[in-house]
């Protein structure tokens, strides 16, 4: 078992200038974990006093209403029911800016967003990558073209959302970056407070229902095996998607059937009910993460993996890493495996939830967010994975 420590991982130089004024491009407001970055992005500026104005180039959405409310925030989004791949009406709001304010910051969350913001006056501009293959030539329509031609460097501009990401990305583009780690900042429970409970026999999911979520699917025929050990395991599933039949049918053929439940489509509301009195987590991302930070165990998984494989405890991934990463040389263990090793000792139990909530501060929102801005103000990027 292997832990790791960030400390070593930033070396911070002197800020080139304050930032005050930030511009933040993204379509819209749809629910989606991007968009859930943007909404605490925008909270935790706006807490701390800088100015942010938010460019939606498609529409609105639902998430929106939790930002219209925010002090020192500016939401620039045309509610147009046809949602354009690019709105022009946006486009020219945005043109018109170059004349009014140069913004301190620019942030894009995707290559089209990136391409956008270069109509943005700004003293710096960075873009945020979220998914692997964001840059692949595939399916982009001409949008990294033109941000070449516009831009040759832009490369140079990106920051990741972990290692895996970045790696793939260097992949794509032909070159190694020295470019920034920019996790997902999160916010979890008290300190005190926790979540996960030794003698509670109540593994949770959370995340959406697909085919390629295979974690789901496995889960139900190791249930089968954990009602064996203890008759009182029970499965609580959370999510919606295109899978939920294939799964609900699954389920119902099962041995396991009366120990699984299903509980559909989950707002933040259902993630703080069904998180406590919790034995162990079981998936990948942003709730792997919210799990741990609760004192939980969460036990990695990856996407199309039918063999039930895990790199470990959230503890026992890289810095920055929170599932689907597995690389030729990782260490790989079996999902019921792990679970089985909770169940030997409390003592056990209560060191890995321990591991978990340190591992879990990575993506704290103040010490996210803290060095984010501290990366906008130096001259060139300046923390960088060794």
């Amino acid at each position: 078992m292997s832990t790791f420590s960030n400390a070593r991982l930033f070396d911070f130089e002197k800020p080139e200038r304050p930032i005050k004024s930030i511009a933040l491009i993204h379509k819209n407001m749809k629910p989606g974990g991007v968009e859930m970055l943007v909404v605490r992005m925008v909270k935790w500026l706006s807490a701390n006093d800088y100015k942010v104005t938010l460019f939606l180039f498609s529409n609105g959405g639902p998430l929106l209403h939790e930002l219209e409310a925010i002090e020192g925030v500016t939401i620039v989004v045309d509610e147009d029911a046809s949602d354009p791949s690019v709105n022009l009406w946006l486009v020219t709001k945005m043109l018109s800016r170059r004349l009014e304010q140069k913004f301190d910051l620019v942030y894009s969350f995707g290559p089209m967003s990136f391409l956008l913001s270069y109509l943005l006056p700004a003293s710096k501009r960075m873009s945020g990558v979220y998914n692997p293959n964001s840059y692949a030539p595939k399916g982009l329509h001409g949008t990294v073209k033109t941000l070449k031609l516009i831009d040759p460097k832009y490369y140079q501009k990106l920051l990741f959302m972990n290692p895996s990401v970045k790696e793939k990305t260097e992949q794509v583009i032909g070159e190694p970056l020295e470019n920034a780690i920019f996790p997902l900042p999160l916010d979890f429970c008290a300190p005190t407070k926790t979540f996960g409970n030794f003698h509670s026999r109540r593994i949770v999911s959370f995340g959406q229902l697909a085919d390629f979520r295979t974690y789901n699917y496995y889960m139900i025929e190791i249930m089968e095996k954990l009602i064996q050990i203890d008759p009182e395991f029970t499965y609580h599933i959370y999510g919606d998607g295109p899978g939920e039949d294939h799964l609900r049918n699954k389920i119902n053929n099962s041995a396991a059937r009366e120990h699984i439940f299903m509980h559909g489509k989950f707002t933040c509301d259902d993630k703080r009910r069904g998180l406590p009195n919790t034995f162990c987590f079981i998936g990948m991302g942003v709730s792997l993460i919210e799990a741990a930070g609760c004192g939980i165990p969460g036990i990695t998984t990856k996407i199309n993996d039918p063999f039930g494989l895990t790199q470990g405890f959230l503890h026992q991934l890289p810095p920055y890493e929170s599932g689907d990463s597995f690389s030729a040389d990782s260490e790989l263990y079996s999902v019921q495996e792990q679970i089985e090793k909770l169940l030997s000792s409390e003592a056990h139990y209560d060191q890995i939830s321990k591991y978990g909530r340190l591992k879990a501060n990575e993506f704290e929102s103040n010490h996210v967010m803290e060095k984010f801005i501290k990366e906008a103000e130096a001259p060139k990027f300046s923390f960088r994975l060794h």
